[in-house]
């Protein structure tokens, strides 16, 4: 069954919340066993929508899906916490989802139409380097409250291809708890200072393909997850990230943070990352481990922005600690007081261009074990106005250091090798760093064909 949302009632006037007659369409390809439901070229507005297993939602050329700026058109039928009667209930993210799917098996969002989150109609001062976004009137704050673009829970075989989706209000992408996945020749398109817009977060999800895409975000491009009330899920394992191309206020792909389980097998390969905070990242936390991780045939190039945001212009970054002092305690999950474990990361052939060259830090040697880098090119020029800066955020203990920074650190790891690397630095700026590794508290550092040189 083929039925444009028209043919229901919705029109393209980019004012009038059209989400009954796109819902309407959506239930009836569902009930008659599946198909496709038609964007047709236009502005059409909505409030939140539920896809459904079996159900194509395509966005034609020209097609623009607007989510509404109006907290009420977010309806009680769409919280994420009464879609999955209660099986998913985050008191430490929002609720809220312009596009949701519970058990939407066979969906797929295609076409090379547009979703746009409407990030404007969030934001409720504009900043010089991020923005204040709104929550609702006598809602909880802005972070708990904004939408998510797109959530999809407990979906298999989902495929989203093509489409662009542009300026999230929070994460453009999330998935929870599915598996088989596959997202192909997709753009996100970010405002850069919009707080927590990411582009594609993996939660808990096993089997999945990023392929071909392209990402401008201000949050991470890509983050993978095992976050706290979602354990039902299991791990995060087996994804394969490829042939993209990315750029970011805060880290192109990052492994972990939130991270409760295990984040395990993930091949990244062939990607491009430019003007961005943050390379390549896997930062333990929230008593997880990632391990089995390989990095490769990859060009990255940062530099360093505001300190509102994470990172400082690391190229490639290996973290393990507590997200919060546990002498302290949390006000969020018990989870941010154990710390993470790393085991089995490898970065190979890579080529970077960077401000704060490459971070290895843990809070103990038991923490981080079998780091490799092979065949990796660092280029060192400073170019920006920040003051040096080691960003450990989040870390409750030690967040931030305030020193230069070194081409390669090494704190606290047990077994590092570096083989057939190379360190170029830029004489112009040569002075403004310290040393070309750092090593402190670390057991069986390896160094193999280590080239230096300025230039």
């Amino acid at each position: 069954m083929k039925i444009s949302i028209t043919e229901c009632g919705a029109v393209a006037d980019g004012q009038s919340n059209n989400a009954k007659a796109i819902q309407s369409a959506i239930d009836q390809v569902s009930n008659s066993g599946g198909g496709t439901v038609l964007i047709p070229t236009g502005t059409f507005l909505s409030g939140s929508i539920e896809l459904k297993a079996n159900v194509d939602l395509h966005l034609s050329i020209g097609a623009v899906l607007l989510a509404s700026g109006n907290y009420d058109d977010y309806t009680d039928g769409h919280n994420i916490k009464n879609l999955t009667c209660g099986e998913v209930d985050e008191f430490v993210l929002p609720q809220r989802a312009f596009i949701v799917g519970f058990r939407a098996h066979n969906a797929t969002i295609t076409g090379h139409g547009i979703i746009n989150g409407n990030a404007d109609s969030f934001i409720a001062e504009r900043g010089r380097y991020i923005h204040k976004m709104r929550g609702p009137v006598g809602g909880k704050d802005q972070y708990l409250e904004r939408p998510f673009t797109v959530f999809l829970i407990e979906s298999s075989a989902v495929k989203i291809t093509d489409i662009t989706i542009k300026d999230p209000a929070f994460w453009a992408l999330r998935l929870t708890g599915c598996h088989n996945l596959l997202i192909d020749g997709i753009r996100i398109d970010t405002d850069l200072m919009v707080p927590n817009a990411d582009g594609v977060d993996i939660d808990r999800c096993q089997n999945v393909r990023i392929l071909n895409s392209e990402f401008i975000t201000a949050d991470d491009c890509i983050s993978l997850k095992s976050c706290s009330q979602t354990s039902q899920y299991g791990d995060v394992s087996n994804i394969i990230i490829s042939n993209c191309l990315m750029t970011s206020t805060s880290g192109a792909i990052t492994l972990g943070t939130e991270s409760v389980g295990d984040i395990k097998n993930v091949l990244v390969s062939d990607c491009i990352v430019r003007d961005s905070h943050r390379g390549f990242a896997v930062r333990a936390r929230e008593g997880g481990t990632i391990s089995q991780v390989r990095f490769s045939n990859c060009s990255v190039s940062t530099r360093t922005f505001s300190d509102m945001w994470w990172g400082h212009g690391e190229a490639l970054h290996v973290t393990a600690f507590s997200w919060d002092d546990p002498a302290k305690g949390t006000d969020g999950n018990i989870e941010r007081t154990y710390e993470g474990f790393v085991r089995d990361i490898t970065f190979e052939n890579i080529t970077c261009h960077t401000e704060a060259g490459i971070l290895n830090y843990a809070a103990r040697p038991e923490l981080a074990k079998n780091i490799t880098y092979r065949n990796v090119d660092i280029y060192m020029k400073n170019e920006s106005k920040w003051p040096a800066r080691i960003d450990l955020r989040p870390n409750g203990i030690e967040p931030v250091l305030h020193r230069k920074h070194n081409a390669i650190e090494v704190v606290n790891i047990d077994s590092i090798t570096i083989a057939d690397c190379s360190i170029i630095w830029d004489l112009d700026s040569r002075a403004e760093y310290a040393e070309s590794i750092f090593d402190s508290g670390t057991t069986n550092l390896a160094i193999h064909n280590l080239i230096e040189r300025s230039e």
